[in-house]
């Protein structure tokens, strides 16, 4: 006797729909992950801009104590021939790049400012250190323009300007900014709270 047993077909393996459903969770784990990934590298840039910022502002300011030098020398020996004042703010600074260029950091040679390019962001965003007049004076005597860091560092006053910030108006500069200084166009929340 043969019995036939109805075939039951027992299922094994995933739906259409079931693969659907993860691939789309993966999908947003995978763009969340890339995104935070992404924001930390740009974090880790900036860092290693900021620090190679602030060799470039010890530059200017050796720069600085030097035209000092030769101004005093100058007026205790009038038989010096020696230049005034530099020139050229930037001397003795090499611009850098960053790893695989997603930073750059100059000093504006006319102006000292120190200029902070970061290209690891969605759009290209700069960051500027201006010297201000009254390095010696009290942090009352300083300028603080709206929404702009101040620190004091080797002699000088420097005023970070981020995207929101206003540049210092003329008078209160080291020296007047040429027009190769960029705009700043970074935002004051990516930065730390001095700048630095």
């Amino acid at each position: 006797m043969n019995h036939l047993r109805p075939f039951k077909r027992h299922q094994q393996g995933f739906t259409l729909i079931q693969v659907m459903a993860i691939l789309g969770v993966l999908g947003i784990v995978i763009t969340l992950a890339t995104s935070a990934y992404l924001q930390h590298q740009s974090k880790h840039y900036l860092k290693e801009a900021l620090v190679e910022a602030a060799q470039a502002r010890s530059v200017v300011a050796k720069n600085l104590s030097m035209d000092a030098d030769v101004s005093t020398e100058k007026n205790t020996n009038p038989n010096t021939a020696t230049n005034a004042s530099p020139k050229d703010w930037s001397k003795g600074y090499v611009p850098k790049d960053g790893e695989n260029h997603s930073w750059s950091v100059y000093v504006d040679p006319s102006s000292a400012a120190v200029v902070v390019n970061l290209w690891s962001f969605k759009e290209p965003a700069t960051l500027l250190w201006v010297p201000i007049k009254g390095g010696q004076s009290n942090a009352e005597d300083t300028p603080q323009e709206q929404g702009s860091k101040v620190i004091k560092e080797g002699g000088l006053t420097w005023i970070c300007v981020v995207k929101e910030a206003e540049l210092p108006e003329a008078s209160k500069l080291f020296a007047p900014l040429s027009a190769r200084v960029p705009r700043p166009t970074i935002s004051g929340d990516l930065v730390s709270a001095d700048c630095q």
